[in-house]
């Protein structure tokens, strides 16, 4: 039967099949794939019922980890259910959410689809790509009940959100009796404790978001968390019974993975500090140096989003950079931005320069076209 239906995650469509046609890929903000080697000698094959040791031992875990109560934490599969929980439960008709751009795609399509009124936060990167709170103010001005949505750092730019302007937002958030919803994937990639910035710890209406993911190569297995923060600590029995109606458990092998992660996340940060050191640094220097890319230089994580001078059309640009040059990047359409595009770093130095050098000789090709 013929369809016409428009997805609402166009960009996990182009992740799943087009992000890595080529022998180079700039397209990823995690990690490569951890080395299997932290494992141990041995998987733990556990078939066992996750909720009797598996899942309390993980949510003690993650407590200890973010520093709050283990009642205030949920385990989900993976940061993209724990964004999904948390619009399935605050998210309704009549409420109005005000999310950031430029964004990760669910940032801007899961109000709307749960029936929020959705009002845009524009970062621009004249302003170094800040979110300003009083923009907060007036996007949820009138409102009945207004929540904010959030990535910090912020994907795609890099860009870092301080505790004082997040007590802000989660202040704005209050007056109108809402949640501050902050999705902090990439502060895994902050190499110091005492400079995290979790929201949980912040403001009492607030939901922090979390994975071993990006930072740690762990995508596969699907580990990601919700905090609560202390004002919302007696709804976590709303938000785990929305948790039941998509799913029940996550599965148990994962779980005792999880727990495994922890217990040596400091080995599992050795690469990230590698990146740091070797790879980073030739982002900058392409962005600072390169003529036609007008960049911020990202605060945190392995991703940038540059403007491509004098090119509207960034997709087309990224078809014409895989057919002619051999590099993929994410055009910046995805992220609500068209004219930049998201670079990664997680490439070996000499890959990651070839891959820029590419980038760099297709946009001078593209112009001439």
């Amino acid at each position: 039967m013929a369809t016409d239906y428009q997805p609402l995650f166009p960009y996990m469509e182009f992740a799943r099949t087009e992000a890595f046609r080529s022998p180079l890929s700039l397209t990823s903000s995690g990690m490569p794939a951890a080395d299997p080697a932290w494992l141990g000698s041995t998987l733990p094959v556990d078939l066992g019922w996750p909720g009797k040791e598996a899942l309390p031992e993980l949510e003690e875990r993650l407590a200890r980890h973010v520093g709050v109560d283990r009642s205030r934490v949920i385990v989900t599969v993976g940061a993209s259910s724990a964004l999904h929980l948390a619009a399935t439960t605050l998210f309704r008709p009549g409420t109005r959410v005000a999310a950031e751009t430029p964004s990760y795609e669910p940032l801007r399509a899961l109000p709307p689809y749960f029936g929020a009124e959705l009002a845009l936060l524009e970062r621009r990167p004249e302003h170094g790509w800040r979110l300003e709170p009083e923009l907060v103010d007036r996007a949820l001005a009138g409102a009945r009940t207004g929540h904010v949505f959030v990535t910090n750092p912020n994907n795609p730019t890099g860009a870092r959100s301080s505790a004082d302007e997040l007590r802000a937002i989660a202040r704005s958030a209050e007056r109108v009796g809402g949640v501050l919803v902050s999705c902090e994937i990439y502060m895994e990639y902050e190499l110091d404790p005492a400079r995290r910035t979790f929201a949980c710890h912040l403001a009492p209406n607030t939901v922090s978001i979390g994975s071993l993911t990006k930072a740690y190569g762990l995508g596969a297995l699907r580990i990601g968390w919700i905090v609560l923060g202390e004002g919302l600590a007696a709804e976590r029995a709303r938000f785990v019974d929305m948790q039941y109606l998509n799913y029940v458990d996550p599965p148990t092998v994962s779980l005792r993975l999880g727990v495994r992660a922890l217990d040596v996340l400091e080995k599992l940060r050795e690469p990230l500090r590698v990146m740091e050191r070797d790879q980073k640094p030739v982002l900058l220097r392409w962005l600072a140096e390169t003529p036609g890319i007008d960049a911020v230089a990202p605060a945190l994580g392995l991703t940038a989003f540059p403007r491509i001078v004098g090119v509207a059309d960034t997709r087309a640009f990224a078809r014409h950079l895989v057919a002619e040059h051999g590099v993929d990047v994410v055009p910046g359409e995805f992220f609500g931005r068209p004219g930049h595009l998201r670079l990664g770093c997680g490439l070996a130095p000499a890959d990651l320069r070839a891959a820029l050098g590419r980038v760099a000789a297709g946009l001078g090709t593209f112009r001439r076209r």
